[in-house]
Protein backbone atom coordinates (compact mmCIF):
# COMPACT_ATOMS: atom_id res chain seq x y z
CA UNK A 1 0.00 0.00 0.00
CA UNK A 2 1.22 3.40 -0.61
CA UNK A 3 1.56 6.20 1.75
CA UNK A 4 -1.22 8.39 0.05
CA UNK A 5 -3.28 4.98 -0.16
CA UNK A 6 -2.51 4.33 3.73
CA UNK A 7 -3.53 8.34 4.92
CA UNK A 8 -6.58 7.54 2.91
CA UNK A 9 -7.75 4.63 4.67
CA UNK A 10 -8.95 5.04 8.37
CA UNK A 11 -9.56 3.01 11.37
CA UNK A 12 -12.98 1.46 11.62
CA UNK A 13 -13.99 -0.92 14.71
CA UNK A 14 -16.48 -3.64 14.44
CA UNK A 15 -17.79 -6.65 16.05
CA UNK A 16 -17.91 -9.67 13.75
CA UNK A 17 -19.01 -12.77 15.50
CA UNK A 18 -18.41 -11.26 18.69
CA UNK A 19 -14.87 -10.35 18.40
CA UNK A 20 -14.29 -6.80 18.65
CA UNK A 21 -11.83 -5.45 15.33
CA UNK A 22 -10.32 -2.53 14.04
CA UNK A 23 -10.31 -2.63 10.42
CA UNK A 24 -8.90 0.11 7.75
CA UNK A 25 -10.50 1.31 4.90
CA UNK A 26 -11.67 4.36 3.01
CA UNK A 27 -15.79 3.65 2.63
CA UNK A 28 -16.66 2.69 6.51
CA UNK A 29 -20.16 2.62 4.98
CA UNK A 30 -19.53 -0.41 2.77
CA UNK A 31 -17.20 -2.14 5.04
CA UNK A 32 -19.60 -1.57 7.80
CA UNK A 33 -22.09 -2.96 5.05
CA UNK A 34 -19.94 -6.25 4.97
CA UNK A 35 -19.52 -6.71 8.20
CA UNK A 36 -23.56 -6.83 8.99
CA UNK A 37 -23.54 -9.84 5.77
CA UNK A 38 -20.69 -11.45 7.57
CA UNK A 39 -22.59 -11.21 11.19
CA UNK A 40 -25.68 -12.37 9.34
CA UNK A 41 -24.61 -15.39 7.66
CA UNK A 42 -22.76 -16.46 11.27
CA UNK A 43 -26.09 -15.99 13.33
CA UNK A 44 -27.91 -18.13 10.38
CA UNK A 45 -25.19 -20.89 10.96
CA UNK A 46 -25.71 -20.73 14.51
CA UNK A 47 -29.35 -21.02 14.51
CA UNK A 48 -28.68 -23.85 12.33
CA UNK A 49 -25.62 -25.59 13.58
CA UNK A 50 -25.40 -24.61 17.34
CA UNK A 51 -22.86 -27.09 18.40
CA UNK A 52 -20.16 -25.77 15.73
CA UNK A 53 -17.23 -23.55 17.09
CA UNK A 54 -16.98 -20.29 16.66
CA UNK A 55 -14.06 -21.05 13.56
CA UNK A 56 -16.20 -23.54 11.81
CA UNK A 57 -19.21 -21.29 11.86
CA UNK A 58 -16.32 -18.38 10.45
CA UNK A 59 -15.09 -20.47 7.59
CA UNK A 60 -18.97 -21.65 6.72
CA UNK A 61 -19.89 -17.90 6.51
CA UNK A 62 -16.98 -17.27 4.44
CA UNK A 63 -17.80 -20.04 1.95
CA UNK A 64 -21.67 -19.14 2.00
CA UNK A 65 -20.40 -15.69 0.94
CA UNK A 66 -18.34 -16.80 -1.56
CA UNK A 67 -20.95 -18.82 -3.09
CA UNK A 68 -23.36 -16.07 -3.06
CA UNK A 69 -20.42 -13.94 -5.01
CA UNK A 70 -19.81 -16.25 -7.46
CA UNK A 71 -23.21 -17.12 -8.17
CA UNK A 72 -23.74 -12.72 -8.78
CA UNK A 73 -20.60 -12.76 -10.69
CA UNK A 74 -21.61 -15.75 -12.59
CA UNK A 75 -25.24 -14.12 -12.85
CA UNK A 76 -23.46 -10.52 -13.86
CA UNK A 77 -22.03 -12.56 -16.96
CA UNK A 78 -24.94 -14.08 -18.25
CA UNK A 79 -26.79 -10.97 -18.13
CA UNK A 80 -23.84 -9.04 -20.49
CA UNK A 81 -23.60 -11.65 -22.31
CA UNK A 82 -27.56 -11.39 -22.81
CA UNK A 83 -27.53 -8.11 -23.60
CA UNK A 84 -24.73 -8.29 -26.06
CA UNK A 85 -26.79 -10.46 -28.00
CA UNK A 86 -29.88 -8.52 -27.77
CA UNK A 87 -27.69 -5.68 -29.02
CA UNK A 88 -26.02 -7.59 -32.03
CA UNK A 89 -29.67 -8.70 -32.87
CA UNK A 90 -30.49 -4.84 -32.94
CA UNK A 91 -27.81 -3.47 -35.08
CA UNK A 92 -28.31 -6.67 -37.70
CA UNK A 93 -31.83 -5.49 -38.06
CA UNK A 94 -31.24 -1.92 -38.38
CA UNK A 95 -28.54 -2.18 -40.83
CA UNK A 96 -30.89 -4.82 -43.03
CA UNK A 97 -33.63 -1.66 -42.56
CA UNK A 98 -30.73 0.90 -43.77
CA UNK A 99 -30.09 -1.03 -46.66
CA UNK A 100 -33.24 -1.76 -47.68
CA UNK A 101 -34.73 0.72 -50.34
CA UNK A 102 -38.40 1.96 -49.74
Amino acid sequence: MTKAAASMSKAIKVSIGGKELTLRGENEEKIKKAVREVNLQIQQIQQSLPEQSTPTMSLLAALNLAERYIDAEDGRKSDSLLVTEELNKMSAYLERAWKTPL
